[in-house]
């Protein structure tokens, strides 16, 4: 039904070309949602909040690794009723480890939610900004090419990097999108020159020299 929709949009496209220039453009809306700088300041935030409710479950899930280990240790000098006790508390802490993953990364979870209220304003951010370069650039149709709604379409009526300029004008890409080690990783080992590696040679080659 959406390919027939579709389908029946070019043909009147196509028709409405005999009667005036017809301008089309395309833009891939999931690359904006990648490499725009609110895009990535979101991922940055997201990532944030993800560590802090990942690192609350790791906590529990260790605690309940100590009980487990301290309930065989203590489990031969005690009674069957504080060994009934010991594992009901065990039992009690897994199900409350259970309800945290859940509420934080299961369907409407937190995470979730959370995700929806970052990127739901730079949905319509992007929306808008598409709007207003077709009516300042006089398109008469832009298509996502993010969706299968594209079979051909030249570089030449692609619009990502206009409206990818867009939405950056006001904004700047953070540097650490807030993953473990991501600054290290994107720092570059120094390089020697010619002189200095040069240098290097001839002291290794006087230290060569001198061992007996």
């Amino acid at each position: 039904m959406k390919r027939l929709v579709i389908a029946l949009i070019l043909l009147g496209t196509m028709s409405l070309a005999f009667a005036q220039a017809v301008k089309l453009g395309y833009v891939d809306t999931d690359r904006i949602l990648f490499e725009s700088n609110e895009a990535l300041e979101i991922q940055r935030l997201f990532n944030l909040d993800k560590q802090n409710w990942t690192s609350q479950i790791r906590a529990l899930d260790q605690e309940i690794q100590r009980m487990e280990q301290d309930f065989e240790i203590d489990k031969l000098t005690k009674n069957d009723a504080a060994k009934r006790e010991a594992q009901s508390r065990i039992d009690a802490k897994k199900a409350e480890a259970g309800r945290m993953l859940e509420e934080y990364f299961g369907e409407g979870g937190k995470a979730e939610q959370r995700y929806r209220e970052l990127i739901d304003p730079l949905t319509t951010k992007i929306q808008n900004a598409i709007i207003k370069i077709a009516e300042d650039e006089k398109y008469t149709m832009i298509f996502d090419s993010s969706y299968p709604t594209i079979i051909y379409a030249i570089p030449a009526i692609d619009i990502t990097d206009i409206v990818l300029t867009e939405i950056n004008k006001d904004t700047i890409a953070p540097k650490d999108l807030g993953l473990p080690g991501s600054e290290d990783e994107n720092k570059e080992e120094p390089k020697l020159n010619d002189t200095e590696i040069n240098k290097t040679e001839e002291v290794n080659k006087t230290e060569e020299i001198k061992q007996p």
